[in-house]
């Protein structure tokens, strides 16, 4: 069983929390940068533990999937919300980041 290299985890994290911004976002897409890279910071120490837990197979998807949603650092989404930009789009948005990171998890740990 390889170990999952989290750094290399989380940057892709990010990368692809730009590469949302970009392509869900037109209008908005430096605010979208500034609070997706935002929440990954701050959930950083939960995801690793998180990752972890998922690789040695104490939590399931499902579990990893629960536990994204209840995370406070997701609901901030401050520049996005300071611009303007509607609920409903702030909650694609942040479903968008939750897919991002169960995908990239799943992808390394063969469930």
């Amino acid at each position: 069983m390889t170990t999952i290299n989290f750094d290399q985890l989380f940057q892709d994290l990010k990368t692809g929390a730009i590469t949302l911004a970009k392509t869900s976002l037109d209008d908005y897409v430096e605010q979208a940068k500034a609070d997706g890279q935002a929440a990954l910071d701050t959930m950083k120490t939960n995801l690793s533990h998180w990752t972890q837990e998922v690789e040695n197979g104490a939590l399931t998807v499902e579990d990893l999937e629960f536990l994204l949603q209840e995370e406070a650092a997701l609901d901030e989404m401050t520049a996005l919300k300071q611009a303007g930009l509607a609920e409903v789009r702030i909650d694609q948005f942040k479903n968008a980041l939750i897919n991002l990171v169960l995908g990239t998890v799943t992808s390394l740990v063969k469930i």
